[in-house]
């Protein structure tokens, strides 16, 4: 999750409520298709107002800039990602971590291809980018997860060469894989191929009996 407490850009109001959950929702759905159609500079908060029905009120009720908005939507699809392993990939643990990993891959690009505004926004790295003085935690939070994952079901041991080759991995896969996005909305297979090799030559160091 992004953590950074930069007040400017977080939400308004925690929406807690159900209620709460699905207006926060039928905006970031507003703002992710006003990013896949325009691009983000077409994402401001009266356009997300009109787009969702909603008013520009109802906006700032949650937001207080479209920025904000942006930093939401990353974190919605790292949320999304995650869920998605758990539902479709961890359902039944693939027999070997090679599997396992280039299996993440194939959901990044399934959600590159399918998910309004993910192609652009991903993990957050676009925020970061566009603030200079806010870190973007997403794919350092991923990271950390690809090594609770590995530990537990595949025998990894839990060390500092571990933690840091999984957030490499993250970074590297991330910049490969949005490179597959980049001219061809349906992905350039020869990056995602690359990506999941990339993957697997830097785990595999980390790996049970490796040397």
């Amino acid at each position: 999750m992004i953590t950074n407490t930069d007040t400017a850009l977080e939400s308004r109001t925690t929406p807690v409520q159900q209620r709460g959950h699905a207006r926060v929702d039928a905006l970031l759905d507003a703002a992710a298709e006003l990013v896949e159609a325009l691009g983000i500079a077409a994402m401001t908060t009266s356009a997300i107002a009109e787009r969702s029905g909603s008013s520009v009120g109802v906006v700032y009720r949650y937001f207080p800039n479209a920025d904000a908005v942006l930093v939401a939507l990353a974190e919605r699809n790292r949320d999304q990602f995650a869920a998605r392993i758990a539902s479709e990939i961890l359902v039944e643990v693939p027999g070997t971590w090679q599997e396992f990993v280039t299996r993440c891959i194939d959901l990044y690009a399934d959600m590159a291809k399918t998910v309004p505004a993910f192609r652009v926004v991903r993990f957050g790295d676009v925020v970061a980018l566009r603030f200079a003085n806010r870190e973007s935690a997403n794919n350092e939070q991923l990271g950390k997860d690809l090594d609770d994952l590995l530990a537990v079901h595949y025998g990894f041991a839990r060390t500092e060469s571990l933690a840091m080759a999984t957030q490499v991995a993250m970074e590297c896969a991330d910049a490969v894989t949005r490179r597959a996005f980049l001219r061809e909305r349906e992905g350039d297979g020869r990056f995602i191929e690359a990506a999941k090799d990339l993957l697997i030559c830097i785990l595999e160091p980390q790996a049970p009996g490796a040397r």
